[in-house]
């Protein structure tokens, strides 16, 4: 994947830090094209080593994936790279 701008993940450009957890941290992201906000969970893979770790983040994903609900947030897009994983996120 080709990317003009360091801090630009797919269509999203990456803005301040919102909050930290295990894993990394989530980021604020506005679309390119139409300016949306968007909460972008930013998982670094190093950090991610124990098998407990991989499911519960699988797990994490597969129910955001299933739940479509007003009072819960809304997965959007995952992105993957070599050294991370993106989770595209509705912003509250």
């Amino acid at each position: 994947m080709f990317q003009s701008n360091p801090n630009a993940v797919g269509h999203y450009i990456l803005g301040k830090s919102l909050g930290q957890g295990t894993f990394g941290k989530v980021k604020l992201g506005t679309h390119i094209l139409t300016g949306e906000k968007v909460a972008i969970k930013v998982l670094e893979k190093s950090k991610i080593k124990e098998k407990k770790d991989v499911d519960r983040i699988s797990r994490e994903i597969k129910i955001l994936k299933k739940v479509h609900h007003p009072n819960v947030v809304q997965l959007y897009e995952i992105i993957e790279t070599d050294d991370d994983l993106y989770l595209v996120m509705e912003f509250a």
